[in-house]
């Protein structure tokens, strides 16, 4: 059929409804072409000592200046050798520009002597950006995120005119390369969409976020990262802007001003995180202001090559506008470029007036500023500048002072121009607030960007002031309590940060507990060495802060634990074990409602009830027919819980009923059949006719036979510990062996049940037991589960025969034996599934190694939560990952804008003393030594081989790899390296790798596989492996 058919045919009704459906589509069209994009953090190293947003915000508001002499260090650098040369370089300059946290980012000291320093600059400045936007930098990796910088100096290649030829290494290359700028910062963060670098001059990072605009829109990325880099450091590139008069004498933009006589140099960086607002909202960012539109364009024929067009700047603004679907009159504010040059200031301001003049006159002008006044002018980062300083006046909703502007330009006809220069800080009218930012460059290539406050329903914080968040969510009475965390790559940054922590907190109106917490845990990446606490105050946040600080020796370092699941059996039961857990975590609280679906028409009892506390006969759950039940139910959610947050048991061990929770949860039962098999276990437990008693005896289990002896109905029901045993059987025998106990002055001590577990009085509902296992479907386990019966790991044969369950019923449990052979696996961190610490305070005394880890998951008396929060904190200590986003899952939290990581920086330069003077600052400065061939180095001379005997030690071996590293990759020393140091974060590449093997075939007299710094990926593993070979019978 036609499609004229079809609509002859069609009746209004549907002619309507396809109407309605092109309107939708053509809606959405338009709204992806001009979607706005949000800007959700921001990373910035500005001159006047600016490195975070809350810095920069107050600099400008007070009306400061960065501008300052050249620090006398790095005079010889911008003015040569010339002692007749005495003419001050004035500028906006940044402190340790040659200083860089090269191991942070695994990057080797030889490497990062190569690295232009502003590829180091943006690695870190981008880092902070992500933790200012709260976005773990891992969270997108192997995805399409893009990054655009602009970049426009090439001092460093120019410096390398002072490096002799025996100097230059392999790594100048990529250290020089601006396409490396964008391209390094992808590959450390795994990024897979766009990566480019912009070079248009002056307005490089404006074109950059120009790009990143496009990209984010045309769906080429779901993240960018955009931003500009600009360092002054070589004499030729200063001296032409300087022969070419550019450079204002006193080193001060005095933009619009009459005295402007030329601009400032300034250095700095800054990067801007960005996603698609819709993206934004879904993902609860904070948002700090819109990118409405962008445009470039460029000035074409005008005057001369580096003679700005007015004409074409008005059309950029224009362009720019209709990009975001705007008029002039809904601007208020113009970021101009504003150099403070006496020819490009009046053409911009002309091209200004141009624009708004319909839209604005003098009584409601247009307010222009230039951030140049306060930092100079930053070159390729010129943009970012601008934009930055827009969009902490956008929320702050106040116009921040344009220095320097004292006597206003004659070029400029003021009483005919609808603007206004702030001179003073003034309040922003009109809403909402919108504003221009120009970037021009010096080859005619220029570029506009329309900037929006954020919408009040994703704005982020005020830099002034922070709103409470809520911890409460749906069902609960909002009690919570906090895990606080901190970390970095070794103890020198972790303490840098604590001390800015203490800063911060101190500081009027810091945000709330709640908002630092998950900002913290979930907003950034978390490194070895870790600072973690629960904490219920600010005050409590503060103590543990400090208490860290002052705590002697290294902080601790997150090691190689695996986790061990604990499942407590009968006896650690009390009304209302759950209420915090249930109330808190929406998880654990959907895994007991499906407990309890399943457990109430078999027990007639709400599982659930008796667990929060609200059931009417609270003691009835030390009933073994309820206690049972109700403990599976606890410790199946609890398991789950654990497991949602990340942590993932590598082995699980269950004390009696535990182990049955132990299988279900290694999917051995189904949910149903395992809840099942819990009911009915004890309920025919409790029925057993016969009535008996237990008892803990304070002796091991070879000497509990003497006891044992004069009496037929007793038997060894458990063996908890070294020292510690559990005696099951008639109650009148029980006693009578209790007194011959304390007669020989040994410890016992009644227990609280009314039958004889795990002896032959429980025959009597033996085969009962084992009918109930017919029809039920056992599966592999997918967890290895070391029995408590036999002291081994289950095999799946094991599981499905009913014999070992009804085994369970009349055996003793060896909790000994399955906690010595689940150390026998390694060292582990020992959480307890169950309501109490009674399990692990068992597993202490059963282990002989001092190196594990001990937590509980709730105690008695918990009445918020607070023994799971240590336990979380402490698993982290331990380097456990934990997925911090599912522990505040069903929380409302705001991301609040949180001190960044503190970078461990050492000097790093080209050889030959091109660089500045080393500085008095702390910690190992040293200049980069001279980089030989690679081809040399293989052929280097290692030591003799005959000094290492077969039985050489894995201590010794590890050392001597470790001094080969030193001498490839130009590390200070030995101690510098991590034994256990994984090749890749020490910056070895392919190349470097070669070396590595060349040498230490020399040193060790072996022959090792080209990949081999790849295939054992780690120093101590290499070092095992060279072992190996060493000893003759294994070569």
């Amino acid at each position: 059929m036609s499609k004229h058919s079809e609509l002859s045919e069609a009746t209004p009704r549907d002619l309507l409804r396809k109407i309605d459906e092109q309107d939708a589509l053509i809606r959405e069209l338009l709204l992806e072409k001009h979607e706005p994009i949000a800007i959700v953090g921001a990373g910035l190293r500005f001159p006047g000592g600016n490195e975070s947003l809350r810095d920069f915000d107050e600099f400008l508001a007070k009306g400061q200046s960065g501008i300052r002499p050249l620090p006398e260090s790095r005079r010889h650098m911008l003015t040569g050798s010339d002692p007749e040369d005495t003419q001050p370089v004035i500028g906006g300059f940044l402190d340790e520009i040659d200083r860089f946290d090269a191991a942070f980012f695994n990057i080797s000291p030889r490497e990062a002597a190569y690295l232009d320093p502003q590829q180091r600059m943006v690695l870190e400045t981008a880092w902070q950006a992500l933790e200012n936007a709260s976005i773990p930098p891992g969270a997108w990796r192997h995805r399409e995120g893009g990054v655009y910088m602009g970049v426009s100096s090439f001092d460093y290649a120019l410096d390398t005119a002072g490096v002799r030829a025996e100097e230059v290494d392999s790594y100048i290359g990529t250290g020089l390369s601006h396409s490396s700028v964008p391209g390094r910062l992808s590959y450390l963060l795994g990024w897979r969409g766009p990566s480019i670098s912009v070079d248009t001059a002056c307005s490089s990072s404006l074109v950059a976020l120009h790009l990143a605009v496009q990209g984010l829109r045309n769906k080429e990325c779901g993240i960018a990262l955009c931003g500009g880099v600009n360092l002054i450091h070589n004499v030729v590139s200063n001296g032409a802007l300087r022969a070419a008069n550019m450079l204002s004498p006193d080193g001060r933009c005095k933009t619009f001003d009459d005295s402007a006589d030329g601009y400032a140099r300034g250095e700095g960086c800054g990067v801007l995180v960005l996603k698609r607002l819709s993206d934004a909202e879904r993902d609860g960012d904070s948002v700090l202001a819109l990118v409405r539109g962008t445009a470039v364009r460029q000035d074409g024929e005008s005057a001369g090559l580096t003679v700005p067009n007015g004409q074409a700047q008005e059309q950029v603004m224009g362009a720019a506008l209709a990009a975001a679907g705007l008029e002039p009159g809904h601007i208020q504010y113009v970021e101009a470029h504003g150099t403070g040059t006496p020819l490009g200031d009046p053409i911009e301001m002309g091209s200004i007036a141009a624009l708004f003049a319909a839209s604005h006159d003098k009584a409601a002008p247009v307010t222009v500023g230039s951030v140049k006044t306060n930092i100079g002018h930053l070159e390729g980062a010129a943009g970012m500048a601008g934009l930055v300083k827009t969009v902490l006046q956008l929320q702050a909703g106040k116009f921040y002072p344009h220095l320097n502007f004292e006597r206003p330009s004659g070029r400029i006809p003021w009483e005919r121009y609808p603007v206004t220069v702030p001179t003073g800080e003034l309040t922003w009218e009109g809403t909402p607030r919108r504003a221009l930012v120009n970037g021009f460059g010096f080859a005619g290539t220029i570029a506009t960007a329309v900037l929006e406050q954020a919408p009040a329903h994703c704005a982020g914080p005020a830099l002034d002031g922070h709103a409470e968040s809520s911890d409460r969510h749906p069902g609960t009475d909002g009690k919570r309590g906090h895990v606080f965390t901190l970390s970095a790559k070794n103890d020198r940054s972790l303490r840098s940060q604590i001390r800015r922590y203490q800063q911060f907190l101190t500081a009027d109106a810091p945000p709330s507990l709640a908002d630092i917490c998950f900002t913290s845990n979930t907003g950034r990446a978390h490194h070895k060495v870790r600072l973690a606490g629960a904490v219920a105050s600010r005050e409590e946040l503060a103590q543990l802060l400090d208490r860290r600080l002052h705590s002697a020796g290294a902080l601790p370092v997150g090691g190689a634990r695996k986790a061990a699941f604990l499942f407590s059996g009968q006896g650690s039961q009390f009304s209302g074990m759950a209420a915090a857990l249930y109330r808190r975590f929406p998880v654990f609280r959907e895994r007991v409602d499906a407990c309890d679906r399943i457990l109430r028409p078999l027990t007639g009892r709400s599982m659930r009830d008796m667990l929060v506390g609200t059931d009417d006969h609270g003691d009835d759950i030390h009933e073994t027919r309820y206690s049972q039940p109700a403990l599976f139910c606890l410790e199946y959610a609890l398991a789950e819980l654990w497991t949602d947050w990340g942590v993932r048991p590598s082995v699980l061990v269950g004390h009696s009923i535990g182990e049955l929770v132990a299988a279900t949860v290694a999917g051995v039962f189904s949910l149903e059949d395992g809840a099942r098999i819990a009911a009915e276990r004890g309920r025919l437990m409790q029925s057993v006719s016969t009535p008996g008693a237990m008892a803990a005896v304070a002796v091991a289990a070879e000497e509990i036979g003497p006891l044992l002896g004069p009496y037929d109905d007793l038997a060894l029901a458990a063996i908890n510990a070294p020292d510690q045993c559990v005696v099951s059987g008639g109650s009148r025998s029980l006693e009578a062996l209790l007194e011959d106990a304390r007669r020989r002055d040994i410890r016992v001590k009644r227990l609280p049940v009314s039958h004889a577990f795990h002896s032959p009085l429980m025959a009597e509902v033996a085969d009962e037991f084992r009918a109930l296992f017919e029809g039920i479907r056992c599966r592999a386990p997918r967890l290895p589960v070391v029995s408590a019966l036999t002291g081994k790991v289950v095999r799946a044969s094991e599981f499905a025969d009913p014999a070992f369950w009804v085994r369970h019923l009349l055996e003793p449990v060896d909790f000994l034996g399955a906690v010595q052979a689940v150390e026998r696996r390694g060292t582990h961190a020992f959480v307890e599934i169950g309501p109490s610490a009674s399990l692990i305070s068992l597993a202490r005394r059963c282990v002989t190694r001092n190196d594990h880890l001990w937590a509980a998951s709730s105690r008695a008396g918990d009445e918020d939560g607070a023994t799971i929060d240590q336990a979380v904190a402490s698993l982290y200590m331990a380097g456990l990952s934990v997925d911090w986003s599912a522990y505040h899952r069903g929380t409302t939290h705001r991301r609040v804008d949180l001190p960044t990581y503190t970078f461990d920086r050492k000097r790093y330069w080209l050889p030959s003393g091109t660089g500045p003077a080393p500085s008095a600052s702390p910690g190992p400065l040293p200049e980069a030594p001279p980089a030989a061939a690679l081809e040399e180095e293989s052929k280097a001379v290692a030591p003799e081989s005959a000094g290492w005997p077969a039985d050489a030690s894995n201590r010794a071996i590890n050392e001597a790899i470790r001094r080969e590293l030193v001498a490839i990759l130009r590390y200070q020393d030995v101690e510098d390296i991590e034994p256990d140091a994984d090749f890749a974060s020490l910056g070895l590449d392919s190349l470097t790798a070669v070396s590595l093997k060349n040498r230490l075939e020399q040193v060790f007299a072996v022959s090792l596989p080209t990949a081999v710094a790849f295939e054992q990926s780690r120093i101590d593993l290499l070092a095992g492996s060279i072992r190996s070979l060493l000893i003759p019978s294994s070569r």
